[in-house]
């Protein structure tokens, strides 16, 4: 121990505040209904780690597809019907997507209470009109499934996404799991229009995520929201805890520069196309204001062309 270093120059050590977890947001929360013997488990939410823990719990496979898509673990909430508000709530840390597995009908879907949950909500269905009017539904993925096919595909899909630990993509265009009969240009360009997301069978390249959307944009625009605002605050908190700054503009300009090192590195990954953020004094309070643009959802990509044949 250095007695003298310590009685000339005593220093006090400041711990700072560790950054917010974000891994939740690749979490997902599947909805089904409990298996013989789980009815006094209705309500209670499952960490599963395969399929078999999964059908410990209930007969529906849907899940089955996250595993297969790459998904470590889910978790399972057993309920009769999709009132689900309270178990939501009561869990919404552990994950940002909720799932609706094929137990549940049209009505099912039309009776829906989702409460405070503000992640991205997945519904399948065969009925394109019901799918219509979820997928203009802010957060909501309404995915076109036929009949008999359960909703293998969104699930597959999801798996996807939601297994990639370093980065948000789209998937556009990726192998799904199985055929949905969208075999028409007609057909594709109509779920397209309504931004159902759907998959597309094509003879020569098979079965094709056509579009993968939520509340009308690409899939990723919701997680990449939440995901920067996340970031953000725990920037801010960070920089606040371990160097308690005085209520100086020249504390403000550090504390905006510490922020928009955040936006840059969205940027830097094309997360994002644009991002600015302000901090100002007002009323005895550091007040960031600012705006993001995230570009054009990947997954709506189309190109339309025009060839001119010359004389």
């Amino acid at each position: 121990m250095n007695i003298l270093l310590d009685y000339f120059f005593p220093i006090t050590a400041i711990s700072p505040t560790p950054a917010a977890s974000t891994a939740f947001l690749k979490q997902v929360c599947v909805i089904a209904k409990p298996k013989t013997g789980q009815e006094d488990n209705v309500g209670n939410i499952y960490e599963c780690d395969n399929a078999t823990e999964v059908a410990a719990r209930t007969d529906n496979t849907d899940s089955n597809n996250l595993f297969t898509a790459g998904m470590n673990k889910v978790y399972i909430l057993l309920s009769n019907d999709l009132d689900i508000a309270d178990a939501i709530a009561a869990n919404g840390n552990l994950f940002y997507t909720v799932l609706v597995s094929s137990d549940y009908d049209d009505d099912d879907i039309a009776s829906i209470d989702l409460g405070i949950f503000t992640g991205v909500f997945g519904i399948s269905s065969d009925d394109d009109t019901v799918m219509a009017t979820q997928a203009a539904i802010e957060n909501r993925c309404a995915f076109y499934a036929k009949t008999g096919n359960i909703a293998e595909n969104m699930f597959f899909s999801f798996g996807k996404l939601l297994s990639n630990s370093l980065n948000w993509l789209n998937q556009q265009y990726i192998t799904a799991a199985s055929t949905d009969d969208v075999v028409t240009l007609g057909s594709a360009n109509s779920f397209f229009d309504d931004k159902i997301s759907f998959v597309i069978t094509d003879s020569e390249f098979g079965n094709r995520l056509g579009l993968f959307a939520c509340g009308g944009k690409a899939i990723v625009a919701p997680y990449i929201t939440r995901n920067l605002e996340i970031d953000i605050q725990s920037k801010a908190l960070q920089y606040i805890s371990g160097n308690m700054p005085g209520y100086t503009n020249t504390q403000a300009a550090l504390l905006e520069d510490e922020l928009q090192k955040v936006i840059a590195s969205y940027i830097e990954r094309a997360l994002i196309e644009l991002g600015v953020i302000e901090v100002k004094l007002e009323q005895d309070n550091f007040v960031a204001s600012g705006y993001i643009n995230i570009s054009e959802p990947r997954a709506l990509w189309r190109v339309f062309g025009q060839i001119k044949q010359t004389l």
